[in-house]
């Protein structure tokens, strides 16, 4: 091999590393670099089920039992008000756009429920209306109820009362107090049959 050769293959193993060097820029160049573009490294997002925390039967039981112990005398007092046909009280309990459903009528608004469940305390003689609540749903600041009712009505010197058995589903909203809770729909099935106790 001639030295000319040796020489230029030398000559061209030192040219390609050195295009091989200055070819790469150090990180802290490129940092600098205008031409490069920057990398920006953003967190992963958060998502709501990834930070809240599931109810445990506990905490769902403990929520249950609060809502039908305020649902307990909300509804104690909305019979009591029907039988003595108190319509600012009933329409206490109803919020102004609530809907009222019966088999054959609804009503909308709280003056039109409240004069209609009025109207069935003393003009049909109705001395007792209990709600018993079976199941509870609760979702955000709305409580779904439903469960069975009794109706007791008896004219004065009679010595039989007439009495209605049905079921119910309620829908209540939840305020901060004063203003507690108040039902913006309300739907009462009677199964039909009505039954005279002596």
């Amino acid at each position: 091999m001639t030295i000319a050769a040796l020489r230029r293959g030398m000559a061209l193993s030192v040219l390609c590393s050195c295009a091989w060097a200055c070819g790469r820029k150090p990180e802290a160049a490129k940092a600098l670099d205008p031409r490069v573009p920057a990398v920006v490294q953003l967190p992963p997002p958060v998502l709501p089920s990834d930070t809240a925390k599931p109810d445990t039967m506990m905490q769902h039981r403990e929520r249950i039992r609060l809502a039908r112990r305020e649902l307990v005398p909300n509804y104690a007092i909305l019979g009591a008000a029907m039988v003595f046909g108190d319509r600012r009280m009933i329409a206490s309990h109803y919020a102004p756009d609530a809907v009222f459903l019966t088999p054959d009528t609804t009503l909308t608004g709280s003056v039109a429920i409240a004069n209609a469940l009025a109207a069935q305390g003393p003009p049909r003689s109705l001395v007792e209306f209990n709600r018993t609540s079976i199941d509870l749903t609760i979702i955000d600041s709305t409580v779904a109820d439903s469960g069975t009712y009794k109706a007791i009505a008896k004219r004065a010197g009679a010595r039989d009362s007439t009495i209605e058995r049905g079921s119910y589903v309620a829908t209540w909203r939840v305020h901060a107090p004063p203003l507690h809770w108040v039902i913006t729909r309300d739907e009462i099935r009677p199964n039909g049959k009505r039954q005279k106790k002596v």
